[in-house]
Protein backbone atom coordinates (compact mmCIF):
# COMPACT_ATOMS: atom_id res chain seq x y z
CA UNK A 1 0.00 0.00 0.00
CA UNK A 2 2.77 2.42 0.93
CA UNK A 3 4.68 1.51 -2.21
CA UNK A 4 1.65 2.41 -4.39
CA UNK A 5 1.40 5.73 -2.56
CA UNK A 6 5.10 6.45 -3.24
CA UNK A 7 4.69 5.59 -6.93
CA UNK A 8 1.70 7.94 -7.15
CA UNK A 9 3.69 10.68 -5.42
CA UNK A 10 6.56 10.20 -7.89
CA UNK A 11 4.14 10.40 -10.82
CA UNK A 12 2.73 13.66 -9.46
CA UNK A 13 6.20 15.11 -8.94
CA UNK A 14 7.19 14.03 -12.43
CA UNK A 15 4.11 15.70 -13.93
CA UNK A 16 4.75 18.91 -12.01
CA UNK A 17 8.36 18.98 -13.18
CA UNK A 18 7.19 18.47 -16.77
CA UNK A 19 4.76 21.40 -16.38
CA UNK A 20 7.47 23.61 -14.89
CA UNK A 21 9.85 22.69 -17.71
CA UNK A 22 7.16 23.48 -20.29
CA UNK A 23 6.43 26.87 -18.69
CA UNK A 24 10.15 27.65 -18.54
CA UNK A 25 10.51 26.76 -22.24
CA UNK A 26 7.52 28.96 -23.08
CA UNK A 27 8.95 31.92 -21.15
CA UNK A 28 12.34 31.44 -22.83
CA UNK A 29 10.70 31.43 -26.28
CA UNK A 30 8.72 34.58 -25.48
CA UNK A 31 11.85 36.31 -24.16
CA UNK A 32 13.76 35.33 -27.30
CA UNK A 33 10.88 36.54 -29.49
CA UNK A 34 10.90 39.92 -27.75
CA UNK A 35 14.66 40.26 -28.15
CA UNK A 36 14.44 39.46 -31.87
CA UNK A 37 11.54 41.86 -32.30
CA UNK A 38 13.51 44.62 -30.59
CA UNK A 39 16.36 43.97 -33.04
CA UNK A 40 13.89 44.18 -35.98
CA UNK A 41 14.44 40.49 -36.74
CA UNK A 42 10.76 39.89 -37.37
CA UNK A 43 11.18 36.53 -39.09
CA UNK A 44 13.09 35.18 -36.08
CA UNK A 45 10.48 36.67 -33.76
CA UNK A 46 7.80 34.82 -35.72
CA UNK A 47 9.77 31.56 -35.44
CA UNK A 48 9.95 31.91 -31.65
CA UNK A 49 6.28 32.91 -31.38
CA UNK A 50 5.15 29.96 -33.49
CA UNK A 51 7.14 27.58 -31.30
CA UNK A 52 5.65 29.22 -28.19
CA UNK A 53 2.18 28.74 -29.69
CA UNK A 54 2.93 25.02 -30.07
CA UNK A 55 3.31 24.92 -26.27
CA UNK A 56 0.35 27.23 -25.60
CA UNK A 57 -1.90 27.95 -28.61
CA UNK A 58 -3.90 30.53 -26.65
CA UNK A 59 -0.96 32.58 -25.40
CA UNK A 60 -1.87 36.24 -26.00
CA UNK A 61 1.75 37.42 -25.75
CA UNK A 62 2.85 35.09 -28.55
CA UNK A 63 -0.21 36.01 -30.60
CA UNK A 64 0.54 39.72 -30.09
CA UNK A 65 4.13 39.11 -31.13
CA UNK A 66 2.91 37.43 -34.30
CA UNK A 67 0.59 40.36 -35.00
CA UNK A 68 3.27 43.00 -34.46
CA UNK A 69 5.78 41.12 -36.61
CA UNK A 70 3.24 40.61 -39.39
CA UNK A 71 2.37 44.29 -39.28
CA UNK A 72 6.00 45.36 -39.60
CA UNK A 73 6.47 42.90 -42.46
CA UNK A 74 3.57 44.60 -44.23
CA UNK A 75 1.02 41.83 -43.83
CA UNK A 76 -1.88 43.83 -42.43
CA UNK A 77 -4.52 41.11 -42.71
CA UNK A 78 -2.42 38.56 -40.82
CA UNK A 79 -1.54 41.17 -38.20
CA UNK A 80 -5.20 41.91 -37.63
CA UNK A 81 -6.00 38.20 -37.48
CA UNK A 82 -3.38 37.62 -34.78
CA UNK A 83 -4.42 40.70 -32.82
CA UNK A 84 -8.01 39.45 -32.81
CA UNK A 85 -6.90 35.98 -31.72
CA UNK A 86 -4.89 37.54 -28.88
CA UNK A 87 -7.93 39.62 -27.97
CA UNK A 88 -9.97 36.44 -27.64
CA UNK A 89 -7.58 34.97 -25.02
CA UNK A 90 -6.17 38.08 -23.36
CA UNK A 91 -6.84 39.24 -19.82
CA UNK A 92 -5.46 42.67 -20.79
CA UNK A 93 -7.65 43.44 -23.78
CA UNK A 94 -6.66 47.10 -23.73
CA UNK A 95 -3.32 46.07 -25.24
CA UNK A 96 -4.90 44.37 -28.25
CA UNK A 97 -7.45 47.15 -28.74
CA UNK A 98 -4.61 49.67 -28.75
CA UNK A 99 -2.58 47.62 -31.23
CA UNK A 100 -5.61 47.34 -33.54
CA UNK A 101 -6.22 51.07 -33.15
CA UNK A 102 -2.61 51.77 -34.10
CA UNK A 103 -2.92 49.54 -37.15
CA UNK A 104 -5.95 51.49 -38.34
CA UNK A 105 -4.21 54.79 -37.54
CA UNK A 106 -1.26 53.82 -39.72
CA UNK A 107 -3.71 52.95 -42.51
CA UNK A 108 -5.26 56.41 -42.10
CA UNK A 109 -8.62 54.94 -41.07
CA UNK A 110 -8.96 57.41 -38.23
CA UNK A 111 -12.58 56.63 -37.36
CA UNK A 112 -11.77 52.93 -36.88
CA UNK A 113 -8.59 53.83 -34.97
CA UNK A 114 -10.56 56.06 -32.62
CA UNK A 115 -13.13 53.30 -32.10
CA UNK A 116 -10.45 50.85 -30.95
CA UNK A 117 -8.59 53.35 -28.79
CA UNK A 118 -11.92 54.07 -27.06
CA UNK A 119 -12.48 50.33 -26.54
CA UNK A 120 -9.04 50.13 -24.93
CA UNK A 121 -9.88 53.03 -22.61
CA UNK A 122 -13.23 51.45 -21.76
CA UNK A 123 -11.36 48.28 -20.84
CA UNK A 124 -8.74 50.06 -18.70
CA UNK A 125 -9.04 53.79 -18.15
CA UNK A 126 -5.48 53.91 -16.74
CA UNK A 127 -3.84 52.60 -19.91
CA UNK A 128 -1.77 55.53 -21.17
CA UNK A 129 -0.89 54.14 -24.64
CA UNK A 130 -4.61 54.10 -25.52
CA UNK A 131 -4.96 57.76 -24.56
CA UNK A 132 -1.81 58.63 -26.51
CA UNK A 133 -3.18 56.85 -29.59
CA UNK A 134 -6.57 58.49 -29.19
CA UNK A 135 -5.04 61.95 -28.78
CA UNK A 136 -2.81 61.48 -31.82
CA UNK A 137 -5.76 60.26 -33.87
CA UNK A 138 -7.91 63.19 -32.82
CA UNK A 139 -5.09 65.61 -33.63
CA UNK A 140 -4.62 64.01 -37.06
CA UNK A 141 -8.35 64.25 -37.70
CA UNK A 142 -8.33 67.90 -36.66
CA UNK A 143 -5.40 68.65 -38.99
CA UNK A 144 -7.25 67.02 -41.88
CA UNK A 145 -10.26 69.24 -41.19
CA UNK A 146 -8.03 72.33 -41.14
CA UNK A 147 -6.41 71.29 -44.42
CA UNK A 148 -9.83 70.78 -45.98
CA UNK A 149 -11.00 74.19 -44.76
CA UNK A 150 -7.84 75.83 -46.13
CA UNK A 151 -8.31 74.22 -49.53
CA UNK A 152 -11.96 75.32 -49.64
CA UNK A 153 -10.97 78.90 -48.74
CA UNK A 154 -8.31 78.92 -51.46
CA UNK A 155 -10.86 77.67 -53.98
CA UNK A 156 -13.25 80.47 -53.12
CA UNK A 157 -10.49 83.05 -53.50
CA UNK A 158 -9.69 81.85 -57.02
Amino acid sequence: MEEEFDIEKLKNISERLRQINSKFRLLTLLKNAKEEYDKNNYEECITNCLEALEHDPENPVALRGMGCSMQFLGNRDEALRYYNLALKFSKNKEIEYTLIGALYYIEDDLDKALEYFNLAIDENDDYDPAYEGKNQTMLENHLKIIDLQDSLIKRELM
